[in-house]
């Protein structure tokens, strides 16, 4: 230990080793002054970025509380309209007075139709539909079964060019749901 402390006192009497320390004694008050400096800025600009992210979250979980409100705001109009479409009792003659005032509408042909009743919880009727017609027709046609009085839906669109010609011939097969029967209701 004695020897590491008279090397450096021998080292201390030499210029370049004095210039060196006096340089390093600098370089760290430069350095020491600077963190000083920049310190609180590092910390407010933090705390800003904190800010931001806070105010990020808040603005995205109004975003998804609005959407949340417009989704169910839509399912609750939707689940009405489907009420009422359960509601309207459409016999098989009325379905097939729909399905061929829908046809007339969009230009399509019902080649021939067949129907099906389903007993169970929930009675439907099936019916598959063979049409003709060019395809922007057929397309709307199907569009349009949602709009019909009755809950309606598709179930299978088959569809086939017939050749040389620009018309398509399909099958479609739509299941028409109904009201089930008063007595048959599962007690919640």
């Amino acid at each position: 230990m004695r020897r590491s402390l008279a090397e450096l006192r021998y080292a201390a009497r030499q210029p370049l080793a004095r210039a060196g320390a006096w340089a390093s004694a600098a370089s760290a008050v430069a350095m020491l002054a600077a963190l000083a400096a920049w310190w609180p800025v590092h910390r407010d600009a933090a705390v800003l970025e904190e800010r931001v992210a806070a105010k990020r979250r808040a603005l995205a979980d109004a975003r998804h509380a609005d959407e949340l409100a417009a989704a169910y705001a839509k399912a609750s109009r939707e689940v009405a309209s489907l009420e009422k479409k359960l509601a309207y009792a459409a016999t098989q003659s009325q379905l097939v007075q729909d399905f061929a005032r829908l046809a007339r509408r969009h230009g399509v042909k019902i080649v021939s139709e067949t129907y099906e009743e389903a007993r169970g919880p929930q009675p439907s009727l099936g019916a598959e539909l063979t049409v003709q017609g060019d395809y922007p027709a057929l397309r709307d046609f199907v569009r349009e079964l949602s709009a019909l009085p009755t809950w309606s839906e598709v179930q299978e669109v088959r569809l086939e060019s017939a050749q040389g010609s620009a018309s398509q011939r399909g099958r479609i097969r739509i299941v028409t749901y109904r009201q089930a029967p008063a007595g048959t209701e599962k007690p919640s």
